[in-house]
């Protein structure tokens, strides 16, 4: 089980018990009920539940409505009883939704950095989830959404199949961008500004010019392609954070053979934190040039 914010749990395969259809690939999930939560899309139907905000319900599609008197609701209210959080109203909806990972990348990071090379075991690795987040990227971004925030805790690692998941698009934005512009955010470190926060020696400053003025306006309200470019130089910027601390552990008796991979690494991840905006690679260019997708 694991706790979400304040407000939100989620329950791993097999704590439901009997309760509901044991699914391998599902996971549950318990939110609050909130009015600005931005993913609610059918936030509107839940406000024709009189007294909605005393429910609990799912982002996306509440499906099963649950009363104290049911055995799930003591099941879940057992399950937490020890946990310093209060998410259950008089009512509460819940459902079932594909897990997305077992860990976040950030963990994986973590791992590393205390010498554990089990996900991150090669230049190829690094590489091959290059490649699976730039044709995440590339799909948004024909479908006309920019995340905006891609950073190690917003890609979710499934063990054992080795593949990856975009997670949190609370901060996307889809084409003209308007609400980007009016309110332009993004994660220190990652998004193309340089933060006043103070970035490690070894993790590079940032001088991208996608944030500069022309005129009165920024750069980016007049030439709108150009948020695109920002999931690229965010995920350039998480890569250059797995290569550094993968190069920094591992220990090869002979260097050589990762040796084309690593290069390769270095030029892609170049490519997506190319300070000109301008002349930074999109996702489906960087795929072009060094996948031929």
């Amino acid at each position: 089980m694991v706790k979400v914010g304040s407000t939100s749990i989620i329950l791993e395969p097999g704590e439901f018990g009997g309760y509901v259809k044991k699914d391998k690939d599902k996971i549950i999930k318990v939110t609050k009920v909130v009015t600005e939560y931005n993913d609610f899309t059918h936030l509107n139907d839940i406000k024709k539940i009189k007294n909605y905000k005393k429910y609990y319900s799912i982002p996306d599609e509440p499906i099963n409505l649950l009363f104290p008197t049911d055995d799930f609701y003591s099941h879940i209210k057992n399950l937490v009883k020890d946990l310093e959080i209060n998410i259950f109203g008089k009512y509460l909806i819940y459902f079932t939704m594909d897990k997305a990972g077992d860990k976040e990348v950030y963990d994986t990071i973590i791992d590393m950095t205390n010498n554990d090379l089990s996900i991150w075991d090669s230049y190829k690795t690094i590489i091959n989830f290059s490649k699976f987040i730039l044709e995440g990227l590339s799909f948004l971004h024909r479908k006309q959404i920019s995340h905006l925030d891609i950073k190690a805790e917003n890609i979710m690692v499934n063990i054992k199949k080795k593949t990856y998941k975009i997670i949190d698009f609370g901060f996307s934005s889809k084409y003209p961008f308007d609400d980007f512009i009016s309110n332009i955010r993004g994660t220190p470190c990652y998004f193309p500004k340089q933060y006043k926060s103070n970035i490690t020696s070894w993790f590079p400053k940032i001088y991208a010019n996608d944030l500069l003025y022309i005129g009165n306006q920024p750069m980016i309200k007049v030439y709108r392609n150009l948020i695109y470019n920002i999931d690229s130089f965010c995920l350039g910027r998480l890569l250059y954070y797995i290569n550094y601390i993968y190069t920094e552990k591992k220990i090869y008796s002979c260097f050589s053979i990762e040796k084309y991979n690593r290069n390769k690494l270095n030029k892609i991840i170049e490519s997506l934190i190319e300070p000109n905006t301008f002349e930074r690679l999109s996702p489906q260019k960087c795929l072009n040039k060094f996948f031929r997708i």
